[in-house]
């Protein structure tokens, strides 16, 4: 790129620093032949080089560097005594890059056999940055760095963001975005690929969710055996798991079917020495018959046939399946769950509220509510399910019947 480079030992204020990213980066590589991904990538750096290049040749800006680029994105750092040059160069490269490059980059992509969708992440942010080492082989250092690269994994795909200190100096800019959050202290400002009013801030939302949210895997129904039993070959110490009658689970453990993923992977843990604990209803109690209203069904008589199921393990299976310990409580916790090593810092818990009572819509089965897998990262959400499920546990009127 032309123009002056950076010099050692010096600061610069009102450095324009532009992120990119490629979104999906990992499938594209994994869904091509090596030289064809790396082309592609090539392609896509020397084709966002060379919109920079020429915006900054055009606006006669004194310093335009790609500073780095690692495959898959990288960041130029933009410079000029007047700002608003600095400024104009990395705004019009983003919507550039933005509304037509990823376009034409998609169908070059396509022409060359490239599978996989190409998407881009862009982030925009200014600050002051240090200089030191000879040239453009330097390193520039600046907390302003951190926050633009931070910034750029948040922005949702095929969308640029800006943060407040970009977007208060945006002059005729600043209606290309809407405010549509916070990251680490700034307010944020969004332009999507797309002008329907409210596009940005619905992005943001979809890939961000709520202040204060937590990040949680969901599952639109009950994982299979297969991904239950790999939870389980996860556990070191401890398994909790609870529900009304633990219909599903109790099959699974006497099944005749093969492979039986989920009976290998309970018996692979109780022969490491863990502690497997089951919690039910008690069938005869005052939440067993209300349930049985609700749902319409003799829930006393799916209880006692999964008891007699997880007898019938334990009697089969004798030494090695001392660790299998069933109770029966009689309170309803609105919520199954299965849980690993629940109070260790690395914990999991599999965890689906149950839809009680019925209307004219009709009724979801348990097996098709919702499920969440959350882990300590999820905070309040993991502390207050473990909580629940510790309550359940300890509470007196847990009777243990196996």
């Amino acid at each position: 790129m032309p123009h002056e480079q950076f010099q050692p030992d010096r600061t610069y204020d009102h450095v324009y620093l532009l992120f990119i990213d490629t979104a999906g980066y990992s499938s594209i590589v994994l869904a091509n032949p090596r030289d064809r991904a790396a082309h592609a990538f090539d392609l896509l750096r020397d084709r966002i080089a060379a919109r920079v290049g020429q915006l900054a040749s055009g606006h006669r800006c004194a310093r335009a560097e790609l500073w780095s680029w690692r495959g898959d994105g990288g960041f130029f750092a933009v410079h000029d005594e007047s700002e608003s040059v600095a400024r104009d160069v990395v705004l019009e490269a983003a919507r550039a890059i933005l509304t037509l490059d990823l376009r034409h980059l998609r169908d070059e992509f396509a022409r060359a056999g490239v599978a996989g969708g190409l998407h881009l992440r862009i982030a925009v942010h200014k600050g002051t940055i240090r200089h030191a080492g000879p040239g453009g082989t330097g390193a520039i250092h600046s907390p302003d760095i951190n926050l633009a690269a931070h910034l750029e994994k948040a922005v949702p795909r095929d969308c640029v963001a800006v943060s407040e200190d970009v977007h208060r100096t945006a002059g005729g800019y600043a209606p290309l975005f809407e405010e549509v959050g916070e990251h680490e202290g700034k307010r944020v400002f969004l332009m999507a690929d797309d002008d329907r009013p409210g596009a940005a801030r619905r992005a943001w939302l979809a890939a961000r969710g709520l202040a204060g949210g937590s990040t949680v895997h969901t599952c639109p129904e009950r994982p299979s055996s297969t991904e239950k039993a790999r939870m389980l070959d996860a556990a070191a110490i401890e398994v909790l798991d609870m529900g009304t009658a633990l219909r599903a689970a109790s099959r699974r453990l006497v099944t005749t079917e093969r492979p039986a993923h989920y009976r290998d992977a309970v018996l692979g843990f109780l022969r490491r020495g863990g502690r497997y604990r089951c919690y039910l209803l008690d069938p005869v109690s005052e939440a067993a018959a209300t349930l049985a209203r609700q749902y319409q069904e003799d829930m006393s008589r799916k209880i006692k046939d999964s008891l007699e199921r997880l007898g019938r393990f334990k009697e089969r299976y004798r030494g090695e399946a001392d660790g299998l310990e069933v109770y029966q409580t009689g309170s309803f916790p609105g919520f199954s769950a299965l849980a690993i090593d629940m109070r260790e810092p690395d914990g999991l818990i599999l965890y689906s509220s149950y839809l009680l009572g019925t209307s004219r819509y009709g009724m979801m089965e348990r097996g098709d509510m919702p499920h969440y897998l959350i882990s300590p990262a999820a905070g309040r959400v993991y502390r207050r399910i473990s909580a629940l499920a510790e309550a359940r546990v300890a509470e007196g009127g847990a009777q243990r019947v196996l």
